[in-house]
């Protein structure tokens, strides 16, 4: 459940990715102490354009960790077994072209 976002959630985002976040629809997941992880964002931005990411993770120590698992090649083995699984690539494909028509 996406929560609404304050103005300090708004200000403690801003900090972790070092501007001002766009589109924020409010905060998808937060830390146990209640900081933001993860901001959930509109599927265009103020001025129209698309902004096809739904879910934004911004805590820099879980963006770290990310990169950290990408460097390591576990996105290619992801995208083979989603290649692979028939169910899961119809239901991201579906995902997909839903996020267009929004």
């Amino acid at each position: 459940m996406v929560g609404l976002a304050s103005k300090a959630d708004l200000e403690i985002v801003r900090q972790q990715l070092g501007r001002i976040p766009r589109g924020v629809l409010g905060i998808a997941a937060r830390s146990v102490t209640g900081e933001p992880l993860v901001i959930a964002t509109a599927p265009r931005l103020e001025d129209g354009s698309p902004f096809p990411t739904t879910y934004y993770l911004t805590h820099p120590a879980y963006v770290a960790e990310c990169s950290r698992l990408e460097a390591s090649g576990i996105m290619s083995e992801w995208t083979q077994e989603l290649a692979e699984d028939e169910d899961c690539l119809l239901y991201t494909s579906d995902a997909a072209d839903d996020s267009l028509r929004v």
